[in-house]
């Protein structure tokens, strides 16, 4: 062989060599940030998983051959901008995931199922159910047509989808899926494992709206021990199931009960999530509501006032949905006999309501305007 010919030859193993070095390299970097990415979500320290996860999508762009290791990463990456609150950002990693999945795998695939999954989550964040719903039933249809035995991705389908039709009052269509849904994880999990305890409690959640308190109250507190063990009293979990239980207690007038476990909801999710934070919004104004029912009105109003800064800095501060929230702290207002700051907070929610472009996505911000026991008495 000519020694130019060889020459060619070596450069051309070296270069190849190069190549692969280089893209075994970027694989190992990726596992190495989605791993400890996955492992800090996992723990709710949501800051730090974001950063890992989007240093590990850095890694997979770096090379055209890891477009499913980008995929998994901006799966994983939209999970926590969901759970942050990052709404938007979180979408378009949902989107992106799924071209890509997609694009290697078939619109039919497990994986476009689980980006399905995702998304219909965000939606059902956003209380957009109409959105979420043929969402969750096409992940449904892939996972059970593409998987022969009921399996763990099923599962959490049939739960989301049964959580989903509780909320809109399809309960008869909730109970089988949620059913289901323990019946497959209690077989293949552990029966202390949070899978079970988040159908649990979102049987819970169905079984509260058909006058069985004994047994929700019953599976309330079973996932929220099973939370406490797992995920521990600091995760957002627990606080959800705890949540759970306390809108138990109170529904049913047992302000006691439901009260100091709003107030420890709380201080959980500030902690985690810090005070701006959608959940935070929801439990500041759980809290002043249990206020509210107690006569505790002069208590209420702080908590409905800091609800109003979070919700104001999520949707705006002229948005229609912040009049339910402006109704019931004028109505606190009206009870300490504050009757100017009572008009005012009036005026502003009949502003708010005037302004004629409301959204076009229901949102889970601020609560339903409330009765007035202060004053029916």
């Amino acid at each position: 062989m000519p020694a130019s010919r060889l020459l060619q030859w070596h450069l051309g193993w070296a270069a190849a060599f190069c190549l692969v070095a280089a893209m075994l390299q970027a694989q190992e970097a990726w596992e190495r940030d989605h791993e400890a990415g996955a492992k800090a979500a996992k723990a709710a320290h949501f800051v730090e998983a974001e950063g890992l996860l989007l240093r590990s999508a850095d890694e997979a762009r770096k090379t055209a051959t890891a477009a499913p290791l980008l995929a998994r990463s901006l799966l994983d990456l939209g999970e926590v901008y969901r759970s942050e609150g990052k709404y938007a950002p979180a979408q378009s990693c949902y989107a992106e995931a799924l071209q890509i999945y997609t694009r290697q795998y078939g619109a039919d695939s497990p994986q476009a199922a689980e980006v399905l999954n995702g998304q219909a989550e965000l939606y059902k964040t956003l209380n957009d159910y109409v959105q979420a719903e043929p969402l969750l039933l096409k992940a449904l249809e892939i996972r059970q047509k593409k998987l022969s035995q009921p399996d763990l991705a099923t599962a959490q389908t049939q739960n989301d989808l049964g959580e989903l039709y509780t909320a809109t009052g399809a309960y008869d269509k909730a109970a089988p899926l949620l059913q289901t849904a323990l019946e497959t994880r209690k077989r293949l999990l552990a029966a202390d494992h949070e899978k079970v305890a988040q159908t649990l409690q979102a049987l819970a959640n169905l079984i509260k709206q058909t006058g069985k308190a004994a047994e929700a109250e019953n599976l309330f507190r079973q996932a929220v021990s099973i939370y406490g063990k797992t995920v521990g009293g600091e995760h957002p979990d627990y606080a959800n199931a705890l949540e759970g239980l306390a809108l138990f207690y109170s529904a049913r007038h047992q302000y006691d009960l439901a009260e100091p476990l709003l107030a420890r909801i709380l201080e959980i999710r500030e902690k985690v999530f810090g005070p701006d934070h959608h959940d935070v919004g929801v439990s500041l104004d759980a809290l002043g509501l249990i206020k509210f029912y107690q006569h505790h009105c002069a208590e209420a109003v702080p908590l409905y006032l800091r609800a109003l800064i979070t919700w104001g800095k999520i949707y705006g501060e002229e948005n229609p949905w912040l009049s339910a929230d402006l109704s019931n702290l004028a109505k606190c207002y009206e009870y300490i006999e504050d009757f100017a700051a009572a008009e005012f907070t009036l005026r502003r929610a009949i502003r708010n309501d005037e302004k004629v472009c409301r959204p076009t996505v229901p949102i889970w911000g601020p609560t339903s305007t409330i009765s007035d026991p202060c004053t029916s008495q």
